[in-house]
């Protein structure tokens, strides 16, 4: 389980994240961590939705860039960008020259702690491609053991629904774990 001080790095895109609060923590309504990027020119996440919470980034140092409903944007220090449940968005990048740090958080919670500790545990471990991504099966795995509601922006939503259980029942036949810890 993901715990507060935890500290988890992605070799592949220069990441790290330090929690703060995990869904534990705070009962299920926030997961918050520290979030730094080194310089990046393109974003981690594709574009994509999440229905059932909200996401936030801090900027604490540096320059941001992100995509709102289909608007490229910019943030810098002391700027708060906040994606409501149901806009598609591209999750902040650093497309700056200097490291970016944000406060990255969730509300409600809905397994984001364990996603992302389970994202950078098999990155950790050589179990993604040189981007840092999973492959389909094991991220159907992934989205099918937590609450949050996050797809593609690209494919439609009730297909989505419909390719998942069936994606995920695949993934664990095959021996992929829906949750991966680094402790």
């Amino acid at each position: 389980m993901p715990y507060a001080g935890q500290i988890l790095s992605n070799p592949y895109t220069g990441e790290r994240i330090i929690f703060e609060q995990t869904e534990r923590d705070t009962g299920g309504s926030l997961v918050a961590f520290k979030h730094v990027m080194s310089p990046r020119s393109t974003p981690t996440f594709p574009e994509h939705v999440q229905l059932n919470h909200e996401e936030r980034f801090e900027i604490l140092a540096g320059t941001a860039r992100y995509r709102l409903d289909g608007v490229d944007r910019q943030a810098g220090a002391g700027e708060t960008v906040i994606v409501p449940a149901g806009v598609i968005h591209i999750n902040c990048w650093n497309a700056g020259p200097e490291e970016l740090q944000m406060r990255h958080s969730f509300r409600p919670a809905f397994g984001t702690d364990i996603f992302f500790e389970t994202l950078f545990t098999l990155a950790m471990n050589g179990k993604t491609n040189s981007r840092g991504e999973v492959n389909l099966l094991q991220l159907a795995v992934i989205a099918n053991e937590i609450e949050s509601q996050t797809f593609n922006a690209g494919i439609p939503i009730p297909v989505q629904r419909l390719a998942l259980p069936v994606l995920a029942m695949i993934g664990r036949l095959l021996g992929y774990r829906g949750r991966y810890s680094s402790a």
